[in-house]
């Protein structure tokens, strides 16, 4: 028993991305299927193998990365690196490939797992895709008990055992929930979630759900070469996709009245309402300038809005 002033508080050097990871943990990247998951895994690798910057959150503490992938071949990986434009410095950056194999089992690459953490120092593995690497436990994935009890105990113990940082990649479900249990989300330390935007390819939303750092919610770009960065709202080109997608229904309306939540529904929008009415009031000019007159008053039943859409000069263009 301790008493609360004898606590010992985390420091700096237990974080390796800062807001995102701390060391021995294990977290969660998620998103349904051809959205990027894999670019995004390797561009994390890039910055904690070279100490680069990802995505506005810093490398506290820089390390190799063992990335351990069942959907691509030794040369798909080097060709997706060139891809994006990243390399490595020597003995920064390890790869295991599924070898023609249906499946990896974690116990014939154990080996190689202690040798990147012992001989390397190597502090960060990423296991992309989850559901093709079998562990010496037989569980189902739709059991909150076996992910809980089984799956997410064994993973950790290897984070335990070899001093490693572990994140997997894994998929979304047609509802855009975890595939699986919940318990994936419940015992996780944290979970980068992936969302493809319906109007905008380009336009990825990344939620952070974090037990050690504040949640956060960014907006990504990802460019022809399929790299991530942070969208700029300097143009329609960047600007929330919510943004986008209310501008596209106020267009087909014309002329109506709202509130928020009814919105949100009939335009199926990715936000809540509370997030939707701060970003109107926030992106009144940008609306106007598009054509949208925003009018606001009250009723009994709380906050209305009037559009009127009238197509936008284009004399300053």
């Amino acid at each position: 028993m301790k008493a609360f002033e004898d606590l010992k508080e985390s420091t700096k050097k237990d974080i390796i991305i800062d807001g995102l990871m701390r060391s021995k943990g294990v977290y969660l990247l998620v998103s349904k299927p051809k959205v990027g998951k894999s670019l995004f895994a390797l561009q994390l690798a890039n910055s904690i193998a070279n100490g680069i910057p990802f995505l506005g959150h810093e490398i506290l503490k820089p390390s190799p990365v063992l990335y351990i992938t069942t959907e691509l071949s030794d040369s798909q990986l080097k060709d997706r690196c060139n891809l994006l434009g990243i390399s490595f410095k020597k003995n920064s950056f390890f790869a295991i490939d599924r070898s023609d194999k249906q499946s990896i089992y974690f116990r014939d690459i154990e080996y190689e797992v202690k040798e990147f953490a012992e001989e390397y120092n190597g502090k960060v593995l990423i296991l992309d895709m989850l559901k093709d690497i079998s562990f010496d436990i037989g569980y189902d994935i739709n059991s909150y008990q076996d992910i809980a009890q089984k799956l997410m105990p064994q993973i950790r113990s290897y984070a335990d055992k070899y001093n490693l940082t572990i994140l997997f990649v894994h998929h979304l479900n047609k509802l855009g929930k975890t595939l699986g249990s919940t318990g994936f989300d419940a015992v996780v330390d944290g979970i980068i979630r992936l969302s493809k935007n319906c109007y905008d390819d380009s336009t990825i939303k990344m939620e952070i759900i974090n037990r050690d750092f504040p949640d956060d919610e960014e907006y990504l770009h990802k460019d022809k070469n399929q790299v991530f960065s942070i969208a700029q709202d300097t143009s329609l080109d960047y600007v929330n996709p919510n943004i986008i997608g209310f501008i596209k229904y106020a267009i087909r309306e014309k002329d109506f009245d709202f509130n928020v939540s009814e919105i949100i529904n009939k335009a199926n929008l990715m936000c809540t309402p509370t997030q939707l009415g701060k970003l109107i009031n926030s992106n009144l000019d940008l609306l106007e300038k598009e054509g949208l007159h925003i009018t606001k008053y009250r009723t009994a039943e709380g906050r209305m809005y009037h559009i009127k859409y009238e197509e936008p000069s284009l004399e300053n263009e």
